[in-house]
Order: C-alpha cells, then sequence, then structure tokens
C-alpha cells in the first residue's frame, strides 16, 4: 500500500476561542527531539547581569478578549522593547550519554549598538541546550520524521538568514519563520496536508508562548540551574508518514471534532481538512 504524508496539529483539537491557560493546559515535553524546530526563549544579557532594570509581568492579560496581536505591533514599532530573546533551535542529532541531550543548530539575531538599531545574525551550532544560563524554556513548533531533516535544515539556513536581512526585531523574525517554514512543509507534496495551517492565528501563538515565558523567567533570573522546561506548542504542527488508509481515519477523526465542537459550542474551532 502507498504512503502518504501527513502534517497533523495539536491545535486541531485544543478548545474554541482564545488562548487560555484555563482551556490550553500546558504539553509539557520531557527531552528535545531529533527533528523538531523549537523556539527558543532567552533572557537577554543586560537583563540578566542586573545592568538594565525590566520587570516582567507575571502572568498574561485576564481579559479574553485582550488583542494579542499588538504585541507583535508593539515590538515591531519599537513601542515596546524586546524583552526577550527569541530565537529558533533546530534540534538534528540524537544525544550519545545520558548527560548530553544532542545537538543542532540555533538561528539568532541579535541587536547592534548602532543608531538606528540594527541586527547581526549568527548561525550556531550548539548542544546541551537546556542548560544555558540565560534560557527561559524551549517551546517546540514543528515535527518532522527523520528522513526530511537534510531538506528543512537547507531550508531553514536559507530561510533564516535571507528573513534575517530585513528584520527588525527577533519576535517578528522567528515568528515569522515558522509560519514559512509551515507553508512551505504544506507547498512540499501533493500528499501534504496540513488541517489547522490556514487558521493560523498569531495572537494565539503569542499568548501561548507569553503565557509560558512568564511562568518560566522568574527561575531564571534567580539564578535555578537547568535543565530548562520545554512545550509543545498548540499551535504546532506534527508532520507523520502515514498510510493512505491512516490519512483517511485522520481526516474522519477532524471531521468528527468538527461535528462535536459545532455541537456543543455552535462554532467549529480552527480546523481546515483537505
Amino acid at each position: 500500500m502507498s504512503s502518504t504524508t501527513s502534517t497533523n496539529t495539536s491545535a486541531a483539537s485544543s478548545p474554541v476561542g482564545s488562548y487560555s491557560t484555563l482551556t490550553h493546559k500546558p504539553l509539557i515535553a520531557d527531552k528535545l527531539e531529533v527533528g523538531c524546530l523549537y523556539l527558543m526563549i532567552s533572557v537577554p544579557l543586560p537583563i540578566y547581569l542586573g545592568r538594565k532594570s525590566h520587570s516582567y509581568a507575571t502572568s498574561l492579560p485576564s481579559d479574553p478578549e485582550y488583542p494579542f496581536a499588538t504585541y507583535e505591533q508593539g515590538v515591531t514599532e519599537d513601542c515596546l522593547g524586546e524583552e526577550f530573546h527569541w530565537d529558533l533551535y533546530w534540534h538534528t542529532s540524537p544525544s550519545v550519554n545520558a548527560y548530553d541531550e544532542g545537538s543542532g543548530l540555533i538561528y539568532r539575531l541579535r541587536t547592534l549598538p548602532t543608531s538606528p538599531p540594527t541586527y547581526s545574525y549568527d548561525r550556531i551550532p550548539a548542544h546541551r541546550v537546556r542548560t544555558f544560563a540565560q534560557l527561559v524554556g524551549l517551546v517546540r513548533l514543528i515535527s518532522v520524521p527523520k528522513a526530511a531533516i537534510p531538506h528543512l535544515t537547507r531550508y531553514l539556513d536559507w530561510l533564516a538568514e535571507d528573513s534575517a536581512r530585513v528584520a527588525t526585531r527577533s519576535f517578528v523574525w522567528a515568528t515569522m519563520a515558522y509560519y514559512r517554514t509551515r507553508l512551505h512543509l504544506l507547498k512540499s507534496g501533493d500528499d501534504v496536508q496540513d488541517h489547522c495551517f490556514h487558521q493560523f492565528d498569531i495572537s494565539r501563538l503569542t499568548a501561548e508562548v507569553l503565557s509560558f515565558a512568564y511562568h518560566e523567567v522568574p527561575a531564571v533570573l534567580e539564578g535555578e540551574e537547568g535543565p530548562r522546561p520545554i512545550i509543545r506548542a498548540w499551535n504546532g504542527v506534527s508532520m507523520q508518514l502515514m498510510r493512505e488508509d491512516d490519512a483517511a481515519a485522520v481526516k474522519r477523526r477532524k471531521l468528527e471534532l468538527l461535528g462535536r465542537q459545532k455541537h456543543a459550542f455552535g462554532a467549529a474551532a480552527a480546523c481546515h481538512v483537505r
């Protein structure tokens, strides 16, 4: 029987409505996984060393209608300073012993002391990233089969550097790189399906990663040693190789979930089935 490639998102079965820690419990991961792209959240060095004062929020705004897209807009327009470094970590190699979780590549932007501000781009081979002192945590965004790692590595190498040429803030650069990588995977073959791509909502992703970061940052500022935590994003995507009958079963399951959510809430969750 021939096989097909399907990308299944955890968001497809998430509760309807805005992101909330009450309805979207953190999806904790025990370890780094080979073939996964992570959003890597860190405290900037001046804040970490105490050379720059900054008061982090302790939680998300309680208003369910709070427009989290304004965070991205505020950062982009320089109304809000970047309180975190938002990098990408691509985990490509497995662990070699119990004390080593493997290795991968960090793609990052850093501010240069120029006026107006400019950014430098780096691609850094790294290992044991969870022990980095300034690291707040990692959010898994994309998971692909091991066979896809060489192809996606080449794409990420090109995308990260190319988009860095016009980047003005690391948050926007990193989140848009995730969006474009997900679009690239969707277009990589006729058999690839992403059931929720067309309803991707930057506000929900922003709320999720900020909630995680605000919860974990006190431990970093207090000098707590790693390894730092990992979560799987509700708005993330997992790409799997599936047989045709398995793919059909997934599609039926998605339709069943849509029907139940529409019956219970009067509306369906953001989910697209091809």
